[in-house]
């Protein structure tokens, strides 16, 4: 199996700032949070796409990967649904910090980029 896309510090900070995100480990596997598997599924089956439901909450396919998101959903697709836990509340002003901070990192790497 090919190794998972590795993120910047930058995009780990920032995916992990998300509700949907339970952690991320040193290998970039994420796991999500037991609601956010739910809510995709039930939506899901109401005929909603993979990517826009990533999307919305935050997972840009873009970041994530379109693969990242196949896999998830063939995974969760075969597992039975979890027990719904609460939605931990999120801060607003810390998703923005976040986001912030992934386009800073965006920002400096297409500077970088043109300095080459």
């Amino acid at each position: 199996m090919p190794e998972p896309q590795s993120f910047t510090s930058g995009q780990r900070a920032y995916l992990s700032s998300l509700a949907a995100v339970d952690s991320i480990d040193a290998s970039s596997r994420i796991r999500y949070a037991d609601w956010f598997r739910v809510e995709c599924m039930r939506r899901y089956r109401e005929g909603e796409k993979p990517a826009a439901l990533f999307r919305e909450a935050g997972l840009d396919p873009k970041i994530v990967g379109y693969k990242r998101i196949e896999r998830a959903f063939a995974r969760w697709k075969q597992s039975p649904d979890p027990p719904v836990p609460q939605r931990k509340p999120v801060d607003p002003r810390d998703q923005l910090i976040a986001a912030q901070a992934l386009r800073i990192q965006q920002l400096e790497e297409e500077l970088r980029l043109k300095q080459e």
